[in-house]
C-alpha cells in the first residue's frame, strides 16, 4: 500500500490550471507544458508519521496525474497514487499514497547507494528557478 511504480512528479508552487491536457506543437521536440499544483498553507505542521489524518491533508487537494519512470518513461501508472503538498514558513510537506493490492508482493533490495534496484520508489522533482532544467530531485523505495 505505501509505495507504487516508480514515479515521476514534477511539483512547483504555483496554481494548478484548470486546463490540464497536454497541448504539444507540431514538431516532434516539442515538450508538453509542465503542469504544476497548488501548495496548502499549513497552520500548524502535521505529525511526520506516514498517516494523513492531520488538518492540512484534509485540506490540501490531492494530486493523481503522475508518469511512469520505469519501465516505460512517460507511460501511464499501473496503480494509483495520490499526493498532497503542504507548507509553512520554513518547511515543505509532501504526502504519497502509492496503492498496491498486495503490499505483502513488494520487494525490497539492499543496494549500493545511487543504484537503481527493481523495487518499487517514488521520487520528487522540484524545479525550484521554474526552468525545467535544474532543480532538487528526492527519492525514496520501500523499507520494512
Amino acid at each position: 500500500m505505501f509505495l507504487g511504480l516508480p514515479l515521476l512528479a514534477a511539483v512547483t508552487l504555483a496554481t494548478q490550471s484548470p486546463d490540464a491536457s497536454p497541448h504539444r506543437r507540431a514538431d516532434s521536440t516539442a515538450r508538453a507544458p509542465a503542469k504544476s499544483v497548488t501548495a496548502t498553507h499549513a497552520a500548524q505542521p502535521p505529525v511526520i508519521d506516514g498517516r494523513d489524518d492531520d488538518a492540512v491533508w484534509r485540506q490540501a487537494p490531492p494530486i493523481t496525474e503522475f508518469q511512469e519512470w520505469r519501465p516505460s518513461e512517460g507511460g501511464l501508472p499501473k496503480l494509483p497514487t495520490e499526493a498532497k503538498v503542504a507548507y509553512d514558513a520554513g518547511n515543505l510537506y509532501v504526502f504519497v499514497r502509492a496503492f498496491d493490492p498486495h503490499p505483502d508482493s513488494i520487494i525490497t533490495v539492499l543496494a549500493r547507494r545511487d543504484y537503481f534496484t527493481p523495487t518499487d520508489m517514488v521520487w520528487l522533482f522540484l524545479d525550484s528557478y521554474h526552468d525545467r532544467r535544474t532543480g532538487f530531485e528526492f527519492g525514496s523505495t520501500r523499507h520494512g
